[in-house]
């Protein structure tokens, strides 16, 4: 893998820098990023104006969506049309997220992590304010993608801080998770919503009173659940069960 996206062709047949960048970055992805699924070089790009989805693994057919820009992602993605993408979520064939930082200074690339498919959950998805009657799409309803109600199991590193993430790590990391892929969304919500938690705590051994002083917290984001408590202890247990967690002793954890 190059982490350098410069090809001298593009800049000589274009002049505006945003499709000058959207040109590099697509091309660079498609030439050098590999299907951290399957690990399978072949990425084929869909057909222009494809809702949600950008790539396509032609092996595993995995999904991908590339998100690139010049600046390190924070809490908040800018992304396309709301629809489209929670019914994507709710039908299961939405993308996995790519999210590209690059420099335009040396034209490589800083950072690049992917979000698998299976932590996308409604709950992670913003919905905008419809366009103004006055704007050329007006009524048109855009979304953002919450990077900070991700934990950090979702986010998978391909590159960092310019360097390149041996493949066999990358697709260890996808695999942890890929049971994710077998549960509804409420499930998924709860479980990442767990992860977070943890997260949070920054230590690798945590016991149950830890997780439980993040009983508001949790209430917050389910309104409708009246038995946090209880909903905690399931979560790790199916997380233990999976192989995330190890159970200590008297309520004690060991993250994985």
């Amino acid at each position: 893998m190059n982490i350098s996206i410069y090809k001298k062709d593009v800049f000589e047949k274009y002049h505006s820098k945003s499709q000058i960048a959207r040109v590099l970055t697509e091309n660079w992805f498609e030439k050098e990023m590999y299907c951290p699924a399957c690990l399978n070089s072949e990425i084929s790009r869909n057909p222009n104006n494809t809702k949600v989805v950008d790539f396509c693994c032609d092996e595993c057919k995995n999904l991908y969506q590339l998100k690139s820009q010049t600046t390190p992602f924070h809490s908040r993605v800018l992304d396309g049309a709301f629809r489209p993408m929670i019914n994507s979520i709710i039908q299961k064939n939405n993308p996995s997220f790519c999210f590209m930082h690059y420099s335009n200074t040396n034209w490589e690339i800083n950072n690049l992590l992917i979000v698998p498919k299976f932590f996308f959950t409604e709950s992670i998805i913003e919905k905008r304010k419809p366009l103004s009657d006055s704007a050329r799409r007006h009524g048109w309803i855009g979304c953002n993608v919450l990077l900070s109600k991700l934990p950090l199991f979702g986010k998978i590193k391909v590159i960092d801080n310019y360097k390149i993430i041996p493949e066999k790590k990358v697709q260890a990391e996808w695999k942890k998770l890929t049971f994710l892929n077998d549960t509804d969304q409420e499930k998924r919500t709860w479980l990442s919503d767990i992860l977070v938690c943890i997260d949070k705590l920054k230590k690798q051994e945590f016991n149950l009173d830890e997780i439980y002083a993040y009983e508001e917290f949790l209430s917050k984001l389910h309104p409708e659940n009246y038995h946090i408590k209880p909903k905690i202890r399931q979560q790790l247990q199916f997380l233990r069960d999976r192989g995330v967690l190890e159970f200590k002793n008297k309520g004690t954890y060991l993250l994985k």
